[in-house]
């Protein structure tokens, strides 16, 4: 079976489900996880684009490690706020 990526496996899935005129539960189960997908599938940002405004404001003040670290933590806060958004979507 061919996994497919982003919305074009739930196209798939819906599509099983209206051919046989029920829910036979197509597609990747996610579960709980569900809103932790939508989080990285539906989150995209230039990471190298904040770095570099990191180094931009705080370069003369931070070493570099410094800032990826910041960057690792504020990835991190993003996907966590994103995924709480989700999990409290109302999924059909």
């Amino acid at each position: 079976m061919q996994y497919l990526a982003g919305d074009s496996w739930l196209n798939w899935a819906v599509q099983l489900e209206d051919e046989v005129d029920c829910d036979v539960a197509a597609g990747l189960d996610l579960g709980q996880k569900f809103s932790t997908y939508l989080a990285k599938t539906k989150t995209s940002f230039n990471r190298q684009k904040i770095i570099a405004i990191f180094h931009e404001e705080l370069g003369n003040i931070l070493s570099d490690e410094e800032i990826e670290k910041i960057m690792e933590d504020t990835e991190k806060n993003i996907f966590d706020c994103i995924e709480e958004k989700f999990q409290n979507s109302n999924i059909a």
